[in-house]
């Protein structure tokens, strides 16, 4: 569909069906027009629009001051009012502290109430619905690689708070600054994965599949919640160890260590419709998934499964645990005790 000066009229009235409103906002995110080859600067300064946000004529009047300052952005400022103007978001704070945005990346602020010394930071959010990774600074010296189609929010200063929490959606990398006083903490729908000087990446998944990768350091994963007779979750991770986690079931479906004792060669383990597969796993972490999974309570002595190693492939059926741990006791001569939690 062709984009027309009718067509982004009848947009910005609320008057465009929902083919022309997709239409729209495609060609927008996909930097396929120039707005002020439709709509040239002077009709934006006069162009008035029904919204129910505040400061919208300040907001317009301090876009066009800094076009008028740096020419040399002068399509990414327009392209950026109209933005504002479609979404009708956004605070004066917002545009008084931020470079130009970069092309396909909305960058927002939150409203920003009556300041007084007692308040807490301002939220930053960032939202990337381009194509490349962008790249994002943290106020802690931390930073973020936050992939398409995701988005992180977090405060704008740290000093009063003790943690450093990150709320994402999507999938993004993290480079943390050390800080033993204040947590890293990084929050999706379900899990919380606590980091100190440490790389990683989180990736929460339209499947409902969560994944979390260790690349340098160490890091903690947990449920926020727990639901029924599930056994919370809580994991250490060393370096390119990561997991898969559904969300839904609350279940571990896939995972991978490293096994120091054995030249940090790596095990694995795999749960897909019809089998689980175990290769070379830590026994330690073989028993967790056991019981995490099927929600029950093992008992062993902890002598009797260091540094040792299990391999296997089973039927993926509600009592397949029990298969699993007759033949670690029968491989490693130990005795595990089941409590159906």
């Amino acid at each position: 569909m062709k984009i027309t000066k009718e067509l982004i009229d009848n947009y910005l009235s609320g008057k465009a069906n929902a083919e022309e409103i997709s239409a729209i906002e495609n060609a927008l995110a996909n930097n396929e027009f120039y707005w002020e080859d439709l709509m040239p600067e002077t009709e934006w300064q006069e162009y008035e629009v029904d919204s129910d946000f505040k400061n919208q004529k300040e907001i317009k009047a301090h876009i066009f001051k800094q076009v008028a300052q740096k020419a040399k952005y002068r399509f990414n400022w327009l392209k950026y009012a109209a933005i504002i103007i479609f979404v009708g978001i956004g605070a004066w704070i917002g545009f008084t502290q931020i470079d130009p945005p970069k092309p396909h990346t909305t960058y927002l602020s939150s409203k920003k109430i009556e300041a007084s010394p007692q308040e807490k930071p301002d939220n930053l959010y960032y939202i990337n619905s381009g194509n490349t990774v962008q790249h994002i600074e943290v106020p802690d010296g931390s930073t973020i690689e936050l992939f398409p189609n995701s988005e992180v929010k977090f405060s704008s200063d740290f000093a009063d708070t003790t943690s450093r929490d990150i709320q994402l959606k999507g999938k993004a990398r993290f480079t943390v600054a050390k800080n033993k006083a204040k947590p890293f903490r990084v929050h999706t729908a379900d899990l919380t994965t606590t980091a100190l000087g440490t790389v990683f990446s989180v990736e929460e998944g339209v499947s409902a599949i969560t994944k979390i990768k260790l690349y340098e350091g160490r890091i903690e994963v947990k449920n926020n919640t727990s639901s029924g007779n599930k056994k919370p979750l809580n994991l250490h991770f060393l370096p390119n160890e990561e997991i898969s986690i559904d969300r839904k079931q609350q279940q571990i479906v896939a995972e991978t260590r490293i096994n120091a004792s054995q030249s940090s060669k790596r095990g694995s383990y795999l749960k897909t419709s019809g089998q689980l597969i175990f290769k070379n796993l830590p026994l330690h972490a073989v028993l967790h998934i056991i019981s995490h999974n099927y929600a029950v309570k093992l008992n062993f002595e902890p002598k009797d499964i260091q540094d040792k190693y299990y391999s296997g492939t089973y039927k993926n059926t509600a009592s397949a645990y029990l298969n699993m741990l007759a033949d670690i006791q029968a491989l490693h001569r130990i005795t595990i005790h089941v409590q159906t939690e």
